[in-house]
């Protein structure tokens, strides 16, 4: 046997994507305008892993989502530079406080789509990404893994259990993912790569605050990096579709936003870190010739049916009434239901004049020895989370959400019956999460019982 077979080699990267001119943002609906400034630097992360006959990239980016499309443009490039994976798991690491990156679910929402032309900020993270990704494949070298956890239980809330978006989530419920997971990477030539996975959502930022922020995860990174020095720093956020950060004020603004972002990224900085001390102790098995499998299962996201776009528009124009007359009342805590109520009219209206009718998807899977990496292409909930990590054949399986697409929000078919924010602005039909479910338990368990 030669020396080099059988061997895992990696190699890893990171770019600073943070665009030099204003960009239309995106997460909230309530901002008017570009950019006005950077409070930190986005970042792209991106780390190889090949087994001499397979390779497959593993890279995440400062933003609140990417799409099918962006996925594709990415491994077309890296393909016509020599750079050929057998698999991707490229996501966004959910930032509301980055760059607007076009996708269907997002663009069809009125208030969250862009009508300003963003080719040219879009452009500029693909080719960043690219070339991080190229980096990353031309580093490559002799490496081992070890796989470390803890847990942080004072940073996350389940909002749907906390009342929901806009707090009308009937009989309000649902659980949180405490378990942070590290996976370290260390090269022969000692570079150490840390991929950190953790779900909660990176909304400490608010629609007020208009400079650009990787938020929590941010501080995060600046307190891993500050600790082990060197290492690259690669964030997966988990099934975070119902996961925010816990003890936010609802009115806050200015440093009140970044002492909650400082506040949380902290916090996981520091349980990464223990996680770390849990992976590289001195009794933690090592994967250094276990084969790299990937697989992945077309999944259609159907997209859910509407009432007609006449009966629509009827619902519209007696919500406008009745906040007419809310208004002159001085009635703020009524116009504000309705004016929920007519949002979500609103993004009924809208899918109803869609031209799409599925969003075709292919749910990717990579496993390696003890370890499992499942792509989930939108904002998964909880419980769908942990009922993978339960049933997974893998030790350790990272749940990467917001990975190669964005179908919007994937609620439980419990939770359809409680309503809320979630579920009235979810754009695929509830048997699409039925066959989200057999294909993520089909990759993680070989069961396709959902």
């Amino acid at each position: 046997m030669y020396a080099h077979e059988a061997r895992l080699r990696a190699g890893s990267a990171a770019v600073d994507i943070t665009p030099d001119h204003p960009v239309v943002m995106s997460g909230y609906g309530a901002r008017d305008g570009r950019s006005t400034g950077v409070h930190d630097r986005l970042f792209a992360t991106a780390l190889i892993l090949d087994d001499g006959a397979v390779t497959v990239c593993i890279a995440s980016v400062d933003a609140l989502n990417v799409s099918r499309e962006f996925t594709h443009r990415v491994t077309a490039a890296l393909s016509s530079r020599g750079v050929e994976l057998d698999a991707i798991i490229l996501a966004g690491t959910h930032t509301h406080a980055g760059p607007y990156l076009p996708a269907r679910a997002i663009d069809v929402s009125p208030p969250l789509r862009a009508d300003e032309d963003v080719s040219r900020t879009v452009e500029g993270i693909e080719s960043d990404l690219v070339g991080a990704i190229e980096r990353a494949f031309e580093r490559r070298e002799s490496a081992g893994i070890r796989l470390g956890h803890a847990t942080e239980e004072g940073v996350q809330e389940n909002r749907r259990a906390a009342g929901g978006v806009g707090g009308n989530v009937r009989m309000p419920q649902g659980p949180i993912d405490p378990d942070v997971t590290a996976v370290v990477v260390e090269t022969a030539s000692g570079d150490e790569t840390i991929l950190y996975n953790f779900a909660c959502h990176p909304v400490c930022t608010t629609p007020g605050e208009t400079v650009l922020s990787a938020d929590w995860p941010g501080y995060a990174r600046r307190r891993i990096e500050a600790d082990r020095d060197g290492a690259t720093v690669l964030f997966l956020n988990g099934a975070a579709g119902d996961i925010n950060p816990s003890g936010l004020e609802p009115a806050r603004s200015g440093s009140a936003v970044y002492e909650a972002m400082e506040r949380v990224g902290s916090r996981v900085g520091d349980a990464v870190l223990r996680a770390v001390a849990d992976a590289t102790a001195d009794d933690a098995p090592v994967l250094e010739r276990t084969p790299i499998r990937c697989a992945n299962r077309a999944v259609e996201f159907p997209v859910k049916r509407t009432p007609s776009l006449e009966r629509i528009e009827s619902r519209l124009d007696e919500l406008e009434a009745q906040l007419e007359h809310l208004e002159e009342r001085g009635d703020g805590v009524g116009y504000e239901k309705v004016n929920w109520d007519r949002r979500y009219a609103e993004e009924l209206a809208a899918i109803a004049k869609w031209d799409v009718d599925a969003l075709p998807n292919a749910i990717p899977y990579v496993e390696i020895g003890d370890l499992g990496v499942l792509g989930m292409p939108g904002e998964v909930h909880a419980r769908h989370g942990l009922e993978f990590k339960e049933r997974s054949r893998a030790d350790t399986l990272v749940l990467a959400g917001y990975a190669n697409d964005y179908v919007g929000y994937v609620p439980t078919l419990s939770a359809l019956e409680n309503g809320g924010y979630e579920v009235r602005t979810m754009k695929i039909a509830p048997e699409a999460i039925v066959e989200f479910r057999r294909a993520a338990f089909d990759l993680v368990s070989g069961d396709t019982r959902w």
